[in-house]
């Protein structure tokens, strides 16, 4: 008897137990476009919101150094756009640092933390007795800067939740400057130029408001001996936000085998594909220059998916490099979000 009644409350228990809730996705987006207007010698960089289907365009030319503005970030970015290069002086005396034996070295095109310039400055900061940063010579880059503009002495003083203290000046210890680059948390990077004197460029839209830019940057090719002159190369591209936690994917047909067509890709797909938050996921290889007819031309077959902050996805592909003029550096994309 005690079974029977144990049964039977069990019974009626789990009848009166709420069940579980069906996860209801959201319909599919409409297919969407936007265009990006480069210039056609790049000179604009175009940052691009899926969500809100909008661009925002800034010249590349007008910031130096980006820092990362996060609380905890710690991080300093070159423009990889004008060329730039960064050497470790191994000295943290700031007037007699110099440029003798110089190592220089460049961001990635990823931007990943362990494959920057200047690195993790911080940690030579501590070997410091004065607590500062080893001194680095900026090449602020020989396509837009020559004569004794083109270089520059940096030392980052410290760091906090709040904001950057740097000190920096011309390489003869003219022009010393002792500058505070404040944090925000709505902006990802902290954007900021040795012109005027030092000064923070409104560059970037709110990190919340760009998921990917449309810009000039450095690509390396490593087959490329250290003295040949395309071994740096400065290529019209695509970086995607990875200061606000986007992450992505690459479909291009017979590399994977799970590839889908753009029109057939779904959210059913997306757990299919491997995702990172590489900043040149997109990268510049979507076009290719056609040298029998001086011509570039979108690579067919070749899409992108993205995720951003808030956990929606979009397929991504690029249409056209032209204007309707036929004049180079415009692009056309379309996107869903599925």
């Amino acid at each position: 008897m005690k079974n029977y009644l144990f049964i039977m409350v069990a019974l009626i228990f789990s009848s009166c137990q709420k069940e579980d809730e069906a996860v209801i996705l959201p319909l599919p987006g409409p297919v969407q476009q936007l265009i990006a207007p480069m210039g056609s010698n790049y000179d604009d960089q175009v940052y691009v919101s899926l969500s809100l289907g909008k661009i925002t365009v800034a010249p590349y030319r007008a910031y130096d150094l980006m820092f990362e503005s996060s609380e905890q970030g710690m991080h300093v970015y070159l423009n990889s756009g004008k060329l730039m290069f960064a050497s470790r002086t191994n000295n943290g005396d700031f007037f007699l640092a110099d440029s003798s034996n110089s190592n220089w070295r460049l961001d990635a095109a990823n931007y990943m933390d362990d494959s920057t310039a200047i690195g993790d400055w911080w940690v030579s900061a501590v070997a410091n007795t004065n607590g500062y940063s080893h001194v680095f010579i900026i090449d602020r880059g020989r396509i837009d800067h020559t004569g004794a503009d083109r270089f520059r002495k940096l030392q980052i003083l410290s760091a906090d939740d709040s904001h950057y203290e740097i000190r920096y000046s011309n390489l003869d210890n003219s022009g010393v400057t002792v500058m505070s680059i404040p944090k925000n948390p709505n902006y990802g990077l902290i954007y900021f130029s040795f012109n005027n004197n030092g000064s923070i460029v409104n560059q970037a839209p709110p990190s919340s408001d760009w998921d990917f830019v449309f810009t000039k940057y450095t690509h390396v090719y490593f087959d490329e001996p250290l003295s040949s002159p395309y071994r740096y190369y400065p290529v019209a591209g695509t970086l995607i936000n990875r200061w606000k936690a986007m992450s992505g994917s690459v479909l291009k047909k017979d590399s994977i085998p799970a590839y889908l067509p753009f029109g057939d890709c779904a959210y059913s797909n997306v757990d299919s594909f491997p995702f990172t938050n590489r900043a040149d996921l997109i990268g510049f290889d979507w076009k290719y220059y056609d040298f029998g007819n001086n011509q570039y031309y979108i690579r067919p077959d070749l899409f992108y998916l993205l995720k951003d902050e808030k956990g929606s996805y979009y397929k991504v592909r690029m249409l056209d490099f032209y204007d309707q003029q036929g004049v180079k550096g415009t692009v056309t994309l379309e996107y869903q979000r599925i």
